[in-house]
C-alpha cells in the first residue's frame, strides 16, 4: 500500500522532507476531542493516524490531479509546484485554511485545508441544488412539495452546524445531509459525492492559486497579472498585493474547472482513434456536456465556498477570534470580483470552445436565486439562530466599506473623471483629436462627470463633441445616436424637457432611418419620450405609449427581456399616477414575480406557498408533528424577513407550545426562540404605537 504522503503523478518532482514536515504539522495541529468524533478512536495519537492515512491520500490524490490538469503550456510550472507544495487536511475544527512556509529546512510551503469549510461547502452547494432546481418547469408535479422540504432540511442543516461551531469545543459537527445523501445515493455523476468533491477541489484550488499566482511568491515567479487595472485599484484602496489574491482567487474558478473537466474526461475509458465517426460524434457531444457539468459544478462550488467562509467569519467574530473574522471576511467580501470573472469566463471564454450554451439566461436566472437564498441566510436567518451575540464591533469592521461602497465615494469619481480627461489628451497627441477612440473617450469623460452629479459640465462636453462627430462620421452615422440619445437625456435630467424632447423626437426619426423601427435602439427611444411625455403633465398619453411600447418589445425583444420589464414597470407607474391604482398593484405584483425566481426568498409567491404548506401540515399531520413545526419555524422567518412582525411573534410563540427536541433543539435554542418572540414584539409594538 502506497504511502499516503508520497505524490504517484509527480514522485521524480515531490520533496520527500516537505511531505515528511506536513506529516509532521498535521501531528501538531492534531485536536484529540475532535478526532474521537471523527474517527470513533479514543487513543488520541491512534486517532490521528486514521485520520491522517484517510484524507492524505484524497488530499495527495487531488493535489496530483490539479496540477496534472495545468495546460500543456504550464507544464513546466506544474513541475516546479510539484516540489514546492504539500497539502494535508487540518485534523481540527478550524474555521480557516491555511498556507504555511515550511517552518523545517526543505524550501516551500504547506497548505492545511479547514475540514469545517469543506462541510459547510459541500452542505451549501448540495442544499442549493435540491432547494433550488435549475430547470423547475421541466419537473414532474410535486417538485415544489420536494424543493420546499429541501429548503427547510438546508436552513436545519445551517442552524445545527452554526450552533456547534458557536459552541467552540462544547460538540463536534452533526452528521452532514450531504454525507448522509452519499451513503445513500448510487448517482456517480451529478449526485452528492459531485458537491463534495467539488468542495474540496475548490478549498485545496483556492490555496493553491494563491501559492501560484498571489503574493506568496517573489515577484519574479508570480503568474498572474492583477485582476484590476492599476490606476483603478488605487483609487478603490486596493492594494498592489490584494489585487494579486484577487486574480489568485478569480483563477480559482479556472483550475477547478479544468480538473473536474479532466476527470471527467478520463472516466471515459474509449479511445479516439478505435472510434466509428458516429462514435466520434456523440464523444464530442459528451465532452461538451461533461464541459458544461464541469462548468455548473465550480460556479457552486465557488459560490457556496465564499458563502461559507462568510458564514465562518461571522462564527469566528462571535467566538471572539477577531483576527480569523477579519481575514475570513475579506476573503468573502471578494465574491462580487470573483462573480464577474466567472460570467466573463463562462459567457466569453468557454462559450467559444464548447458552444452557447455555456451561460444562458437560465444561468442568470438560476445564479440570481442562489444569491438570495445566500443573501436571505446570511441576513435574516443566520441572526434568528446565533446563540451568542456581541454587542461591541471590531475595530477593523466599523469604518468597513465594499468596493461597490467605495465607487461611489466623491473622490474616487472625481479622480477617475481626472484619469479619463488625461486620457483624451493623450490620445488625442498619440492618435489625433479626430480619431474614434479619441472622440469616444471624450464621451467617456462627459459619463464620468454625471456619474459625479456634474451634469451640466456633462451637457457642455457632449455639445463640443457632437459635432466633431458629426463631421468625422456624418450626421446619420448609428455611432453618434448613443451620445445624441445622452444629451437628450441629460437636458431632461436638468429640467428643460421641451429642449430633451425635441432632441428625442429627432434623434427618433434618424434612428427609424438607419435603423429601424423595432431596433433596440429605437425602442429605446420611445422609452424615455413616453416617460417625457408623462412628466410634462401628459399622464394618459404616457400609459398609452407605454402600452404600446410593450406590445412592440414582447414582439421584438420578449417578454422577459429587460428592457420588457422595465417597460412594464414603468407603465404601471404612471397607471398609478393616472389613478388606476388596482391595475397598477396588479402590475407591479406580476412584475416582481416575473423578475425574481420562483420559491426564492425575494418572490412574492415563496411566503404564500409556505403559509399553504403549514395549512396543510397541520390539517394532515398535526400542530405538533416534527414536519409542521419544521415548516412553522420556518416561516418565522420568512414572516419577519416580510415584516409581518406580528406574523413572526404568532410563530415563534406558537413553536414554544410543542417539544421541538426532534428537530434537534436543546436549551439555547428554546432561549433563543424565546427572544425572537421578545424581538419581533417590540417591533410589532412600536408600530402600533407609531399608528396611535
Amino acid at each position: 500500500m502506497p504511502d499516503p504522503g508520497r505524490s504517484i503523478l509527480f514522485r521524480e518532482q515531490q520533496n520527500p522532507e516537505l511531505a515528511t514536515e506536513a506529516r509532521e504539522m498535521s501531528l501538531a495541529f492534531a485536536d484529540s476531542s475532535y478526532l474521537r468524533w471523527v474517527s470513533g478512536e479514543k487513543d488520541p495519537h491512534r486517532a490521528w493516524e486514521m485520520y491522517f492515512d484517510s484524507t492524505q491520500r484524497q488530499v495527495r490524490g487531488l493535489l496530483d490531479g490539479l496540477l496534472g490538469s495545468f495546460p500543456p503550456e504550464e507544464r513546466g510550472r506544474a513541475l516546479e509546484l510539484a516540489g514546492l507544495v504539500e497539502a494535508f487536511c487540518l485534523p481540527s475544527d478550524a474555521v480557516e485554511s491555511r498556507v504555511f512556509e515550511n517552518p523545517g529546512s526543505a524550501t516551500g510551503f504547506l497548505i492545511g485545508i479547514s475540514p469545517l469549510t469543506i462541510q459547510l461547502s459541500a452542505e451549501i452547494a448540495w442544499g442549493m441544488s435540491t432547494a433550488h432546481p435549475y430547470l423547475p418547469e421541466a419537473l414532474p408535479p410535486g417538485w415544489d412539495a420536494a424543493t420546499m422540504h429541501a429548503q427547510e432540511s438546508l436552513a436545519l442543516v445551517l442552524s445545527r452546524y452554526v450552533r456547534a461551531m458557536e459552541g467552540n469545543g462544547e460538540a463536534p459537527v452533526p452528521m452532514s445531509m450531504v454525507v448522509m445523501a452519499m451513503e445513500r445515493s448510487r448517482v456517480t455523476n451529478g449526485g452528492p459525492r459531485d458537491y463534495y468533491d467539488a468542495a474540496l477541489t475548490f478549498a485545496l484550488t483556492h490555496e493553491l492559486a494563491h501559492i501560484s499566482n498571489g503574493d506568496l511568491l517573489p515577484a519574479q515567479n508570480r503568474q498572474a497579472a492583477a485582476l484590476i487595472p492599476e490606476h483603478l485599484a488605487s483609487l478603490l484602496q486596493i492594494s498592489a498585493e490584494e489585487n494579486e489574491e484577487l486574480a489568485a482567487d478569480a483563477s480559482t474558478f479556472t483550475a477547478c474547472f479544468n480538473y473536474l473537466l479532466t476527470v471527467r474526461t478520463l472516466a471515459d475509458k474509449h479511445h479516439d482513434d478505435a472510434l466509428s465517426p458516429r462514435e466520434r460524434l456523440n464523444r464530442q457531444a459528451q465532452l461538451t456536456l461533461n464541459a458544461w457539468h464541469s462548468a455548473c459544478r465550480a460556479t457552486e462550488a465557488c459560490e457556496a465556498y465564499y458563502t461559507a467562509v462568510t458564514i465562518l467569519s461571522d462564527i469566528a467574530f462571535r467566538r471572539g477570534d477577531d483576527d480569523a473574522a477579519s481575514r475570513l471576511l475579506t476573503t468573502g467580501m471578494r465574491l462580487p470580483y470573483v462573480q464577474h470573472y466567472v460570467q466573463q469566463m463562462r459567457e466569453e471564454v468557454l462559450a467559444d470552445s464548447y458552444g452557447p450554451f455555456m451561460w444562458t439566461d437560465q444561468d442568470v436566472m438560476y445564479r440570481k436565486a442562489n444569491h438570495s437564498w445566500r443573501v436571505y441566510f446570511v441576513e435574516n436567518f443566520l441572526p434568528a439562530v446565533s446563540r451568542h451575540q456581541r454587542p461591541e464591533s471590531p475595530d477593523w469592521i466599523t469604518d468597513w466599506k465594499t468596493p461597490a461602497d467605495l465607487v461611489r465615494e466623491p473622490q474616487f469619481l472625481a479622480a477617475v473623471a481626472a484619469q479619463r480627461e488625461q486620457q483624451v489628451a493623450d490620445l488625442a497627441r498619440e492618435l489625433g483629436p479626430d480619431h474614434p477612440q479619441t472622440l469616444v473617450a471624450r464621451a467617456n469623460v462627459a459619463y464620468m462627470r454625471v456619474q459625479a452629479g456634474d451634469t451640466a459640465g456633462a451637457i457642455a462636453t457632449l455639445v463640443n463633441l457632437i459635432p466633431d462627430m458629426e463631421r468625422v462620421w456624418g450626421a446619420d452615422d448609428p455611432n453618434i445616436f448613443p451620445v445624441l440619445h445622452n444629451l437628450a437625456w441629460l437636458r431632461g435630467e436638468a429640467g428643460d424637457a421641451a429642449e430633451a424632447s425635441a432632441a428625442f423626437t429627432k434623434l427618433l426619426a434618424a434612428q427609424k432611418r438607419a435603423l429601424g423601427p423595432d431596433h433596440p435602439e429605437t425602442l429605446d427611444t420611445r422609452y424615455e419620450l413616453a416617460h417625457l411625455r408623462g412628466n410634462t403633465g401628459d399622464v394618459a398619453g404616457a400609459v398609452a405609449d407605454f402600452v404600446q411600447l410593450r406590445a412592440d418589445l414582447e414582439r421584438v425583444l420578449g417578454p422577459d427581456h429587460a428592457a420588457t420589464l422595465a417597460t412594464r414597470e414603468s407603465l404601471a407607474h404612471w397607471q398609478e399616477r393616472l389613478g388606476d391604482t388596482a391595475c397598477a398593484a396588479a402590475a407591479h405584483a406580476a412584475l416582481h414575480a416575473d423578475k425574481t425566481p420562483i420559491l426564492s426568498p425575494d418572490h412574492p409567491g415563496t411566503r404564500v406557498a409556505y403559509e399553504a404548506r403549514l395549512e396543510d401540515h397541520e390539517r394532515r399531520l398535526g400542530r405538533g408533528h416534527p414536519d409542521t413545526l419544521t415548516t412553522l419555524w420556518f416561516l418565522a422567518v420568512l414572516r419577519g424577513k416580510a415584516g409581518d412582525a406580528a406574523g413572526a411573534v404568532a410563530a415563534y410563540a406558537e413553536l414554544l407550545n410543542h417539544d421541538l427536541g426532534p428537530l434537534g433543539f436543546d436549551e439555547v435554542d428554546i432561549r433563543l426562540i424565546r427572544e425572537n418572540v421578545a424581538h419581533w414584539r417590540r417591533i410589532a409594538n412600536g408600530r402600533q404605537n407609531d399608528v396611535g
